[in-house]
């Protein structure tokens, strides 16, 4: 078990001590914070120091800040269980969490590669609200399924096997998420399964939450950039997953799409003027050239709107 934590001292022993509370046969669990600098990793180690029950429990720290993706490979590389269940330093794994994903993987004959279940919506101040539920991914039989549609998953309930990793390797630095790489991941061998029932109280407004939507230009030019890197890396790791797996000839249509316009939004980005974006959008293949023209006039309109609104125009 891994619980993930990076400045969340006010939240983490909660998380922690939902962690040392499962009641499934021995686990190794790995507390690994992602060099911290409010007193989490304090915590983490004063917990596992004061731990004496079945578990083994050990404290980690990245020297350095990795971000999501960069943290999950070296948690990953760091462990050594073949079923993998994550957690997050903000939200509480029920009791029994550990032991029924166990079960619905042995229930495969443990062939299937991921393991989610449904969660239960906690707010902000730890109060419940319902619960969100994920997508059957039994129903996704192999990558074609999850290039038509991706399935609802939520990483912070997921199991995975270690074979993933060992197949397909670390995930992209540059992508700040990893639930739907491993659901594709998983499509590509073994599959996965849903249990039937919520074994995690979600807390919304973790790390990932969106901040307040600026207005003027170059917050919306921030935006755009942080969607379209994130777009970008998303497609080049699918690209590469289907690769590694013997499925190159899959890699077309929207995914394809999304890199070029990706690509294309992150060089309008950095150009300084519409002489630049304009060029562009003359000269830019593998997208629609109407789409290209839409986004470089977009970005202009932008600029000009915010200029209107914040001074009047010169006579």
């Amino acid at each position: 078990m891994l619980l993930f934590a990076f400045n969340q001292v006010a939240l983490v022993e909660d998380a922690v001590r939902s962690c040392l509370a499962q009641d499934s046969e021995p686990l190794e669990i790995v507390l690994t914070d992602d060099a911290s600098t409010d007193g989490t990793f304090d915590v983490l180690q004063r917990l596992a120091d004061a731990y004496r029950g079945p578990h083994s429990v050990r404290v980690r720290r990245n020297p350095v800040n990795l971000g999501v993706s960069a943290h999950y490979n070296a948690a990953v590389a760091d462990c050594t269980g073949q079923l993998v269940v994550t957690a997050a330093g903000d939200d509480i794994s029920l009791p029994h969490r550990v032991r029924t994903l166990a079960a619905a993987w042995d229930a495969t004959g443990c062939r299937a590669d991921l393991i989610a279940s449904h969660l239960i919506d906690m707010d902000a101040d730890g109060r419940d609200r319902g619960v969100i539920r994920v997508d059957d991914l039994s129903r996704w039989r192999g990558a074609s399924d999850w290039l038509n549609k991706r399935p609802y998953v939520v990483g912070a309930s997921h199991a995975f096997t270690r074979r993933l990793f060992a197949r397909f390797g670390p995930i992209r630095a540059d992508l700040p998420y990893e639930d739907q790489v491993m659901a594709l991941r998983a499509t590509c061998l073994g599959g996965g399964v849903t249990v039937n029932e919520p074994l995690l109280r979600y807390r919304r407004g973790g790390l990932s939450a969106a901040g307040p939507q600026a207005t003027d230009p170059a917050a919306h030019r921030r935006r755009l950039v942080v969607k379209h890197t994130r777009q970008r890396a998303l497609a080049l790791q699918v690209r590469q997953d289907l690769q590694q797996a013997g499925l190159a000839g899959l890699w077309r249509g929207g995914m394809a799409r999304k890199l070029h316009q990706s690509e294309l939004m992150l060089a309008m980005c950095r150009a300084e003027n519409w002489h630049e974006r304009r060029a562009l959008a003359a000269h830019a293949s593998n997208v629609n050239p109407l789409w290209a023209w839409a986004q470089a006039f977009a970005m202009q309109w932008a600029g000009l709107r915010h200029g209107w609104r914040g001074k009047p125009p010169a006579h």
